[in-house]
């Protein structure tokens, strides 16, 4: 009977350890399966996601220059022709790498078919735009118009269209893969207490090992938050790389080098820790308003894109007809705003963009452009953005005119309090003076 009972208790205690080995082995096919799921969404997801991206980007930048082009005088299209020689050859390379992920995916899928389709219809639209640009001196404005509105931009809007649908795809993916994982994960934890509770002390060991496994799966969670961060975090950078290269673009037509856009960004900055440090507009400035105008300040003169160079870069004062045309940059740039960035970042800050670009120029008064907006109708935003706008035209030189003492320039903004801007805004900008003289 003793006998029985010990053979009975060794059976016992190798069927709980064939359960708990049973139960180990299971839990590493899970490790397995879910280092198969990150190694597929990091080597395919995020991989799908940057090349549309960098094609995005890369399209906003050969559609600006292509537009500099057709609208710069002789002397200026060497330069821009090289600038959009230099960007098609980096769409090119682009496409070369969306090529070779295209061939990773099963023939005649939805994502395949998508990515073939943004191929071919970008292949076309540079096609398409040699052909205008050697109808650029042979043709009239209108029958450029015409081709453009014809072929490139309905070209433009599939391969929008077709990017957006493969990003939905790739977000889909990642979301169905995240499911997956803590499904896995939750298998793996319960199969784990059940093994401790049948092996109890014959199989400590494996729990040990048990613990061990989800301790892996725990770091390739957290490697895999981490990478998805990273990628977000590098599409944010190639937007705001992409819109700060166009703003320089746009400042470069007027003779600048681009540090207006980067002077007056860090003048706003200034103005708004200023008033912060006050405890100025208390229900406005939170630290996501701050960053948002900082970020947004360098887009204040995208409009000016659509100006013509004779009266952008004309060296005198401008006539009544050109100075309505030069107006018209404020109700541009919002709309261009909306353009470029629309969709692809938080509606707030869109929203604080465009206001600066359309409302910048407005007076305190009333008598500015282009709506006559006054006092507290006009965005704070753009308030502030006047002062910095306009203190920094001052001391700068232009083609029609020569740059300003800072001395005055302070005087200037002073004695314009209540009339042009703002006077709490001028009020915070004049407490600045020293910290301002002192950067020069």
């Amino acid at each position: 009977m003793k006998k029985s009972l010990s053979i009975s208790a060794i059976v016992v205690i190798l069927l709980a350890e064939l359960a708990g080995i049973t139960g180990i082995l299971y839990l590493r096919y899970c490790m397995d399966v879910q280092t198969s799921l990150f190694n597929t969404m990091i080597g395919q997801v995020f991989e799908v996601k940057s090349d549309v991206e960098n094609i995005k980007s890369l399209l906003y930048k050969y559609e600006y220059t292509m537009t500099l082009l057709l609208n710069s005088t002789e002397s200026e299209q060497d330069h821009v022709m090289q600038e959009l020689s230099d960007t098609e050859f980096e769409i090119r390379n682009q496409l070369f790498v969306h090529g070779k992920i295209m061939k990773t995916m099963k023939a005649g899928s939805q994502e395949e078919v998508l990515y073939r389709s943004v191929n071919d219809d970008i292949i076309k639209y540079l096609n398409f735009n040699v052909v205008l640009l050697s109808m650029k001196d042979s043709e009239s404005p209108e029958s450029l118009n015409d081709f453009g509105s014809s072929y490139i931009i309905p070209l433009m809007n599939n391969v929008n269209s077709s990017i957006d649908k493969v990003t939905e795809i790739a977000n889909t993916y990642v979301e169905k893969s995240k499911a997956d994982m803590d499904s896995y994960l939750a298998t793996s934890k319960l199969l784990s207490t059940v093994g401790f509770f049948v092996i109890v002390i014959a199989i400590i060991i494996s729990i040990i090992y048990s613990y061990k496994v989800l301790k892996e799966l725990e770091e390739k969670n957290r490697f895999f938050k981490s990478k998805s961060e990273s990628s977000e975090m590098r599409i944010s950078e190639i937007q705001h790389n992409t819109i700060m290269g166009i703003a320089d673009l746009v400042e470069s037509r007027s003779g600048e080098t681009g540090q207006h856009v980067k002077r007056t960004s860090h003048l706003v900055n200034m103005i708004l820790l200023q008033a912060k440090k006050k405890g100025k507009w208390e229900g406005i400035l939170t630290d996501e308003y701050i960053d948002y105008v900082t970020r947004a300040a360098p887009m204040h003169d995208l409009g000016k894109i659509v100006i013509p160079d004779a009266i952008l870069n004309k060296p005198g004062k401008l006539t009544p007809e050109e100075f309505e045309i030069m107006k018209t940059h404020a109700a541009a740039g919002g709309k261009i705003v909306y353009d470029i960035i629309g969709g692809i970042e938080e509606v707030a800050y869109v929203d604080i963009a465009a206001d600066i670009a359309n409302y910048h120029h407005e007076k305190w008064n009333g008598k500015g452009y282009p709506t006559g907006k006054k006092g507290y109708e006009i965005p704070l935003c753009a308030r502030i953005m006047a002062v910095a706008d306009v203190f920094d035209a001052l001391i700068a030189e232009r083609c029609y005119k020569k740059p300003m003492s800072y001395e005055d320039a302070f005087a200037l903004i002073e004695r314009e309090a209540g009339e042009h801007f703002d006077p709490e805004v001028v009020e915070l900008f004049l407490e600045l003076k020293d910290e301002i003289l002192a950067e020069r």
